[in-house]
């Protein structure tokens, strides 16, 4: 049966009714990087830990078809959508699999987050006039040059170096630790205070995600850190790294009440987590127009287009 992801083999001639998705937990990271592992991708949305942070705020499952890996996400409401299949299987036969399986419940096969080279493949297999496409610019991942980050050298980046400097000299003393056993209890509790009175659906729930992480933090294999002034903690971030060239930063949380704590947890957390790693993936602005500007002003190297296609 295909539910039985674990297995090193995989059964052959399998049918669409076969196919059984699985809620994501911890228990099956190793499963999933495993397949992720396979690929080369720049997205964030597939990474485990996107996928751990998110799975209490809509439904997250996956399956393992034709030797790829399938993760499926459903809104309350709305109908389920897939990303494009992970890993070095039989992709096509997997895709054909995916129209029947969700044809005989009733649904469109519908994919969220494509790179654009992965919305040329659909079209070949299912033919491009059986395609609705569109680019979706709010979920579009901001990429950078990790040591651009870093040094904040030349003119585009002066305002940002000022700021920094201006924080250094106004929170002389400041420190930054990475996350860890010694710390985190202290940091839960913080983020507790700070995330108490949040009544907005959307940041319940990455209030909620965080929480889960601080309670599995090791298990995740996470980097983070954060900064700390007169034995206060003032902001903090983690992420993870995907391979050689990309890490994913995940959260990054400030007290806004220290001006250019944003600014220092950003740029202290790659210097000393990531900073061997080539691009750092930010993630999308959501359409936030504040967002935007803020993520447009430190001069990504990469806005990664991603796509949604429906196949009629």
């Amino acid at each position: 049966m295909i539910n039985q992801y674990y297995h090193e083999e995989y059964p052959q001639n399998l049918t669409y009714n076969d196919i059984v998705f699985k809620e994501i937990g911890l228990e099956d990271r190793s499963i999933i990087v495993r397949y992720l592992n396979q690929d080369n991708f720049m997205i964030s949305d597939i990474s485990f830990g996107n996928l751990f942070i998110w799975r209490l705020a809509r439904r997250i499952r996956f399956a393992i078809i034709s030797d790829c890996l399938v993760i499926e996400t459903t809104y309350s409401g709305k109908t389920p959508f897939i990303f494009f299949p992970i890993g070095t299987g039989d992709k096509l036969s997997c895709l054909r699999l995916l129209k029947k399986y969700y044809n005989s419940l009733g649904f469109p096969l519908e994919f969220h987050s494509l790179e654009k080279h992965n919305l040329e493949i659909l079209m070949n297999v299912f033919d491009e006039k059986n395609i609705e496409s569109k680019m979706n610019r709010d979920r579009s991942d901001y990429i950078y040059l990790t040591q651009n980050l870093i040094d904040l050298a030349g003119r585009k980046y002066h305002k940002k170096k000022n700021h920094l400097n201006r924080f250094f000299e106004e929170y002389e003393g400041f420190s930054f630790e990475e996350i860890g056993d010694s710390n985190l209890v202290e940091l839960q509790d913080t983020w507790n205070l700070w995330s108490r009175d949040s009544n907005d659906d959307g940041l319940v729930n990455e209030s909620n995600g965080i929480k889960s992480v601080f309670e599995n933090y090791n298990a995740l294999h996470f980097r983070g850190g954060l900064l700390r002034f007169n034995n206060q903690i003032i902001a903090f971030s983690f992420g993870e790294v995907i391979s050689d060239n990309l890490c994913i930063i995940h959260i990054e949380k400030a007290n806004i009440l220290y001006r250019g704590a944003y600014q220092a947890i950003n740029q202290q957390l790659l210097q000393h987590c990531f900073n061997q790693i080539k691009y750092a993936n930010r993630e999308e602005d959501l359409g936030i127009e504040g967002l935007r500007k803020a993520k447009l002003s430190y001069n990504p190297d990469i806005i990664l287009e991603k796509y949604e296609a429906i196949v009629k």
